[in-house]
Formats: C-alpha cells, structure tokens, sequence
C-alpha cells in the first residue's frame, strides 16, 4: 500500500500533465504546480522497483543541474507508516549555485621614499677664522665647516670638484698667487683625508683676482680672503 507524504508545505494542489517518457521501470511527466511553476515528476510504482529506480530518472532528467525535490509519495508499510521508500517523486532542476570568489583589494602602490636632502653643492671659507695670517694651515673653524662639507656629500657621486683660493690686495702679486694656491691645495686635502671623492679636481690661487667686497675696508679685506668649494657633475 502506498500513501502520499508531501515533503514541502507550501505545496498545494497541481495539475497533472502529459507523459513526456516512459520506460519499463518508470513514468516521467510534467506537471504544473499550484503557483504556475512547471515540475517534473517521475514514477516508479513497479512491485520489483526502488526509490533508486526513480532517483536514477531524476539525475537523468537533470543532467548537470541540481534536482530539488518538491515532494513525493512514500511506500507505507502496516500502520501506514512510511518507510522512507518514495516511489514518486516531483521535482525541478535548478543550476547549480556557482561561488562568486571574493574580490580582493587592489593592492595599494608602495608609499614612496622620503625625499633624501640634496647635497651641498658649495660652500666658502671666508674671513679670518680659517686661516691665520700668511699661514695655509686650517684653523679648527674651518675644520668643522669642511666636516660639515664631507658630511652632506657621502656617498654623492661627485664628477669634478672646484677648489679656488683668494687673498685681499695687500701684499705682493706673487704672494697673494702662492698664498691662495696653498690654501686651496690645504682645502683638498683635508677633504681628500676625510672621505670626500670625486672623478676630478680643479685646485687653483688666484690671489686677489675677484673681489666679493671692497679691499679699502678691513670688513671688505676680510671677505676676500676667501677659500670657495663647488661641487659638479652630482
């Protein structure tokens, strides 16, 4: 004996439609549900079938879609208990439900380096501090002024640097020529003994040739004496 068990709730009357196959072990045909959906529903009420009978009708009707089951009708045993046996079963394929991959964040563009400082492209010993009078030897002022100088200039690639030497305009020509070259070669070398590289090197004296200020005063005098560093090619 066979009763019907209608597994969903919100199934209601339907309207049987006409058979669209058939086979030995099984009926399959379609029919309208009580909210105008279209199911189909398969059969298998032979003495000798299974409920595996009509689940391998269902797959067959589905193919690679999903088989979502509407209701069925249960072998019942004595008591008119079911035995968890359908032998009909009404149901719609429905696409199988795809993941949608989770969008990742575009990756954000590396916060670019701060701006290293640019390096000191020159810088002048000037005045009495740096040197005592008619001496090429370097004071410590000026010592510190050209660590400075080293400093901000480590590791720069320096293609040629620039030393000139001047003097005020007391005193002979030659002297003032030899007194500003030694200066200027003093310079050098320090730099050169304190890290400071570069592809060349222009060291020159040109004695009181270009005045910065007036030679008539001892604050223009003392402005002349000057030792100017240039850095190029960085």
């Amino acid at each position: 004996m066979y009763i019907r068990l209608f597994f969903t709730a919100a199934c209601v009357a339907l309207a049987a439609g006409c058979t669209t196959s058939s086979g030995l072990t099984y009926n399959h045909d379609i029919v309208t549900l009580a909210n105008g959906t279209q199911a189909h529903r398969v059969q298998c009420l032979g003495l000798a079938e299974t409920t595996e009978s009509c689940m391998d009708q269902v797959r067959k009707v589905c193919g690679d879609k999903q088989a979502f089951r509407v209701s069925a009708v249960d072998r019942a045993v004595s008591g008119f208990k079911p035995e968890n046996d359908p032998r009909e079963i009404i149901f719609t394929c429905t696409a199988p439900v795809v993941e949608q991959p989770v969008p990742q964040a575009a990756p954000q563009p590396a916060p670019k380096p701060a701006p290293t400082p640019a390096p000191a492209r020159k810088v002048t010993l000037q005045g009495d501090a740096n040197f005592d009078l008619n001496s090429a030897a370097l004071t410590p002022a000026a010592k510190a002024n050209l660590d400075e100088f080293v400093a901000a200039n480590r590791g720069v690639d320096i293609q040629q640097l620039t030393i000139a030497g001047y003097t005020d305009s007391t005193g002979s020509v030659a002297l003032n020529n030899r007194l500003s070259e030694a200066r200027a070669r003093s310079v050098q070398a320090y730099l050169g003994s304190h890290g400071l590289r570069a592809a060349r090197y222009s060291v020159s004296g040109y004695g009181s040739a270009s005045p910065v200020a007036s030679n008539a005063s001892a604050d223009g005098r003392a402005k002349n004496r000057r030792v100017e560093i240039q850095v190029d090619g960085q």
